[in-house]
C-alpha cells in the first residue's frame, strides 16, 4: 500500500497540477542526472507546500505525526541535522552567565554553540571501561556532584542545563532516567544529545531519552532510519509551544530548508507508522546474534549499548586499524568507523542478510591475541579562559609542537566521532599534544 502521509500528499498535489514554476529553485523541478524525477520534488515555500518555521498545512501535520510517534509533548522538524536542535536546544536554555553541566563526550557543535551563546561549560569526563579513547557512560553521582560543587560556590542560579550525550558515537548509553532524576533534583533542565537513536522507541525496550525524562532532546532521523542526510527532530517536554522551539532554530538555521530532506522525514513516519517498529526489532535481534558471535570470539564489547551498533574494541587484542581494515575488505565490508581502538559497525533494517552474512563470516574468521594494554590515559587540560572568550580572542596558527603551554582558541576534532580533543580557553600540555599528533592534527589556533 502507497503511503499517503502530509508533505508527499502535498507536493504530488502541487505536482499533479503543472504550475508554471516561476520560483525557486532554479532546476524548475527538470529531470535532471542523475536525480531524475525526484527533482521535481525539491519545492520551496509556496502555496499548498507549506513554510517550516510558519507552517499551518502539511508540514504541520507532520510535525503532529512525529509528536504522536514520539510521545512527546512537541516534536519539530529540522533539515538541518541534529547540529541545528543542539543549537537550538542551547538556545532555549540559555541565559547570560549561564553554564552548562555537560559531558566531555560531547560533539563539537554543542562546544560551538555553547561559545556563540556565551555559555561556559562544566566537565563531567565519562567513566572508561576497556576502551583506549575518550568514551564512556556519564555517572549519575559525579553530575551530583559537579552540580552540588556549583551550589556550594553560589552558581547554582547560573546552571541552565545538564547536557548528556547518549548514545555516545560508540553506542554507550548513560543512565538517562537517573541523570534526570539528579538534574531535577537540582531544578535544572536535562537536555540529551540523542543523535544516534532516533530508532529507540520502537525497538521494544524504554531505551529513548523522552520514555526517561529528558527535558529537550535530538535525534538525527538519517543516521539508523530511512530518511536524508540532514533529517532530525527535536523533542520537547517541558511547556513550549512549536512555536518557542521554532523560534530558537531560527537563530541558526537556514530559511530555505531543503524539501527532499523534508519529504524523507514524511517517508520515515510512514515507515514508523506501518511496518517499521517490527522491521527495526528484527534487526535488533540479528545484532544481538552477531554481538552474542563477538564475544565468543574474544570482544569485550560495551554493555548498555545501542542494539543496531556493533562496536568492536581493538585495543589488546593483537590487531590494528591497518589488519583489521584488510579483513573488512576481504568481506567485503565498509564500516562505519576505524582505528587502533576500534571499530564501529552500524547496521539498519535496510541492510540485507547478506551483509549480516558477511559480518558473521569477517567474525568467525578473527583469530584474537589478549594481549595487556593500559588505556590511553585522560589529562584533564588547565581552563585559563573561557569558552567564548577564547574562541574569539586575536588568534594565531602554530605548529602542535609549538603549541605546548599555549592557550588553544578553536575546537580540535577528529570526525567521525566528532568529540573534541581541545577546547577553546584549554591550556596545551606535552599529553594532549601527544594526543592531536597521533590523531592527525599537526596545527592549532592558539589566543595571541
Amino acid at each position: 500500500m502507497e503511503q499517503q502521509t502530509p508533505l508527499r500528499r502535498a507536493l504530488e498535489q502541487y505536482i499533479a497540477d503543472d504550475w508554471s514554476r516561476l520560483h525557486m529553485p532554479g532546476h524548475k523541478g527538470a529531470a535532471l542526472a542523475p536525480f531524475g524525477a525526484l527533482m521535481a520534488y525539491d519545492l520551496t515555500e509556496v502555496e499548498g507546500t507549506d513554510s517550516l518555521f510558519e507552517d499551518d498545512g502539511p508540514l504541520k501535520e507532520l510535525e503532529e505525526l512525529f509528536t504522536q510517534l514520539y510521545h512527546t509533548k512537541a516534536t519539530v522538524m529540522s533539515a538541518g541535522g541534529s547540529t541545528l536542535c543542539i543549537q537550538a536546544m542551547l538556545r532555549l536554555v540559555a541565559r547570560p552567565g549561564g553554564r552548562i553541566i555537560a559531558g566531555r563526550n560531547i560533539h563539537a557543535a554543542a562546544v560551538n554553540a555553547m561559545a556563540l551563546l556565551g555559555l561556559e561549560p562544566v566537565w563531567v569526563y565519562p567513566q572508561r571501561g576497556k576502551e583506549e579513547r575518550l568514551i564512556g557512560r556519564i555517572n549519575p553521582r559525579e553530575v551530583s556532584d559537579a552540580l552540588e560543587a556549583e551550589r556550594r560556590a553560589g552558581r547554582l542560579d547560573e546552571v541552565c542545563a545538564v547536557y548528556i550525550t547518549s548514545p555516545d558515537y560508540f553506542g554507550v548509553m548513560s543512565d538517562i532516567g537517573t541523570l534526570a532524576q539528579v538534574a531535577h533534583r537540582f531544578g535544572v533542565p536535562l537536555l540529551v544529545d540523542n543523535a544516534h537513536g532516533a530508532h529507540l522507541p520502537f525497538v521494544g525496550e524504554r531505551l529513548h531519552p523522552m520514555q526517561l525524562g529528558a527535558d529537550l532532546c535530538c535525534d538525527s532521523l538519517h543516521k539508523t532510519l530511512p530518511a536524508l542526510t540532514g533529517a532530525a527532530l527535536l523533542h520537547c517536554a517541558l511547556d513550549l509551544s512549536p512555536e518557542q522551539l521554532k523560534a530558537a532554530m531560527t537563530v541558526f538555521g537556514s530559511t530555505s530548508p531543503n524539501y527532499l530532506i523534508m519529504l524523507s522525514m514524511d517517508t520515515t513516519a510512514g515507515f514508523l507508522q506501518q511496518d517499521g517498529p517490527s522491521k527495526l526489532r528484527q534487526c535488533v535481534a540479528r545484532c544481538q546474534q552477531l554481538r552474542e558471535l563477538a564475544s565468543q570470539r574474544g570482544f569485550v564489547l560495551p554493555d548498555h549499548c545501542d542494539p543496531m551498533r556493533i562496536s568492536l574494541p581493538l585495543t589488546g587484542t593483537g590487531w590494528d586499524a591497518q589488519r583489521f581494515r584488510l579483513l573488512l575488505r576481504k568481506h567485503r565490508i565498509m564500516e562505519e568507523y576505524l582505528s587502533d581502538s576500534g571499530c564501529v559497525l552500524l547496521f539498519s533494517p535496510f541492510n540485507r542478510e547478506e551483509d549480516f552474512a558477511r559480518v558473521e563470516a569477517m567474525l568467525s574468521e578473527c583469530q584474537l591475541e589478549q594481549q595487556p594494554f593500559s588505556p590511553f590515559p585522560i589529562h584533564p587540560s588547565e581552563r585559563s579562559m573561557g569558552l567564548r572568550e577564547a574562541m574569539f580572542s586575536p588568534r594565531q596558527t602554530l605548529a602542535v609542537d609549538q603549541a605546548e603551554g599555549r592557550i588553544a582558541a578553536q575546537v580540535k576534532i577528529t570526525c567521525p566521532p566528532g568529540i573534541p580533543l581541545v577546547m577553546p580557553g584549554e591550556r596545551l600540555h606535552k599529553e594532549i599534544i601527544k594526543i592531536l599528533k597521533n590523531s592527525g592534527i599537526f596545527v592549532i589556533d592558539v589566543v595571541k
